[in-house]
Parts: C-alpha cells; sequence; structure tokens
C-alpha cells in the first residue's frame, strides 16, 4: 500500500476515535436535557491548559499529575457549569445558549491572560514508533485507538446496564415522568455535564501531544462535534460514533489526497447538507407534531 493510504487509515481512525469521545458527551447532553452546550469545546481546552501547565510547573512528578488533575478538575467545572449557568435559564433554550458560548469566550480569553497565546507542543505519553505497512507510525496513536474504543465501550455499557445509566435514559424518555418516579433531574443533568466535561478531557490528554496546545481549539472541536452529532442524529449515541468515523475519514481523505486546505470545510459542509436533506441526521427520530 502506498504512504498516503495507509496514513489515511491510520490517521483517520485515530482521529474518528478522538471524535468519538467529544460527540458522545455532546450528543448526551442534548439527548438527556436538550441542552446545546456551547461550552463543549470550553472543557477541552480547560483539561489541555490544565495538562499543560502542570507539565511545565510539575514536570519533577511527569505527565501523570497533569493527567489526574485534568481528569478530576474538568468533569467537576462541568457539574458547576449545570447548577450555576444552566439550571437557572433551563427554561430558556436560547438562554442556555448564549450563557454557555459567554462561558467559553471567557475560557479563551482567560487561557491566553494567564498562560499566554502562543501554540506549544506537549510531550507523546508513549515514545516510540512501530512499522504498519511499510509507515513509521507512533505508538502514541495506538494509545489514542484503545484507550478511546475501550470508553466508548463502556460508556455504552454504563448508559444501558447501569443503575445510574437508566436513570439518565429515564430523564432523556420524559424527564416529568422521571420526576414523578423520584429521579432527581437535575441531578442526573449534572451528572451528563460530569461525564460529557470527562469524556472531553480524555480526548484533550489523548490528542493534544499529537497536535498543539493553543486557546481557540475549544471552537474546533465544538464544531466538529457539532457537525457530528448533526450527522449521527442528535441525542444518538450509536449515530454519534459512526458520524464521528465519517467525518474523521471524509477529513483524512481530503488531507491525503485532494488537498489539506479544504479539510476544515468538511464539518461545515456536513451540518449545512445535513440540516437541509435529513434534519434529523442517520439515526435520529422523526419528531412528531
Amino acid at each position: 500500500m502506498s504512504d498516503a493510504l495507509v496514513s489515511f487509515i491510520i490517521y483517520g481512525f485515530a482521529q474518528g476515535s478522538i471524535y468519538s469521545l467529544l460527540a458522545m458527551g455532546f450528543s448526551l447532553v442534548y439527548g438527556v436535557g436538550g441542552i446545546l452546550n456551547q461550552a463543549h469545546g470550553a472543557f477541552y481546552v480547560i483539561a489541555t491548559y490544565i495538562f499543560y501547565t502542570s507539565y511545565l510547573y510539575l514536570a519533577q512528578f511527569g505527565l501523570a499529575i497533569g493527567i489526574i488533575l485534568a481528569l478530576i478538575i474538568t468533569p467537576l467545572v462541568g457539574g458547576l457549569i449545570y447548577f450555576a449557568l444552566i439550571k437557572p435559564l433551563k427554561e430558556s433554550h436560547v438562554g442556555i445558549v448564549i450563557v454557555t458560548f459567554a462561558f467559553a469566550f471567557f475560557v479563551e480569553q482567560f487561557v491566553k491572560i494567564a498562560v499566554d497565546s502562543i501554540y506549544h507542543n506537549m510531550p507523546l505519553l508513549i515514545p516510540g514508533t512501530f512499522d504498519f505497512f511499510g509507515l513509521s507510525v507512533d505508538n502514541h496513536y495506538l494509545l489514542i485507538i484503545g484507550i478511546a474504543v475501550l470508553l466508548v465501550v463502556l460508556v455504552t455499557l454504563f448508559i444501558n446496564k447501569s443503575k445510574l445509566g437508566k436513570s439518565i435514559r429515564a430523564v432523556a424518555q420524559d424527564s416529568e415522568a422521571a420526576s414523578l418516579m423520584g429521579i432527581n433531574v437535575d441531578r442526573i443533568l449534572a451528572y451528563t455535564l460530569v461525564i460529557s466535561a470527562f469524556l472531553a478531557s480524555v480526548a484533550a490528554i489523548l490528542y493534544v501531544p499529537e497536535d498543539f496546545v493553543r486557546p481557540a481549539v475549544g471552537w474546533t472541536v465544538l464544531l466538529d462535534s457539532f457537525a457530528i452529532v448533526i450527522l449521527g442524529g442528535l441525542g444518538s449515541l450509536p449515530g454519534s460514533v459512526l458520524g464521528a468515523f465519517l467525518i474523521s475519514y471524509a477529513r483524512s481523505f481530503t488531507n491525503y489526497f485532494i488537498d489539506p486546505t479544504f479539510s476544515a470545510l468538511i464539518p461545515i459542509v456536513v451540518i449545512v447538507v445535513v440540516l437541509i436533506v435529513r434534519p434529523r441526521g442517520i439515526f435520529g427520530k422523526k419528531e412528531i407534531d
């Protein structure tokens, strides 16, 4: 196989794995609470900069301390965002969009002031390379694929099999009926934000060493996540995973076989085309009037 084809396969799958984590979190929050969380990319930024600043100032502890802090603090921020910003406005979908967008903008500007706006590199979590059909590929990509696939499976099992997961599904189906059954709806919605932020923080920790540390990355994450869930179907976790790999391979194909310049346009084109042709996405349910 040619190097371009091998790169298309391996890098497309790795990026699709990261997209799956991001899209599942975004879709879960929308599916359960109808919350179009514009701060989703901000979770990625928060985890990225916790990881990066820990690497800068706590290097004597290695990368582990940054990973632990990012995986603890970012989900806590997600829960706080629900109670401080979303819950007071949960009757206003427009208000939630505005306030979460404002939070995301605040996070971007804060890290520019507190750290800087220069692009930085992070070391790979696993050094070294392996040979894949004649192409030298970072071992780090194996870590990305392995952890992301494992998490997708675990989250799916958690939602379908655990007691809390069943409560989440109950709220997603009918929040009023769930409340009458004794389920604390606000707590469940907060949990979904926590899970979403956790998945975004894992995605950041895995992908930043292959990308750059940069304040504006949150908007790219938000756009990609939004395009994926629009394609797969808002609120559909299987649709999010399928959409993640479809968009990932579409971008990878553009990068290696057409022109990388056009790759960033893929999510925008997907959003416009899907909303016109099939607004509910691949697995989204048709709304009944």
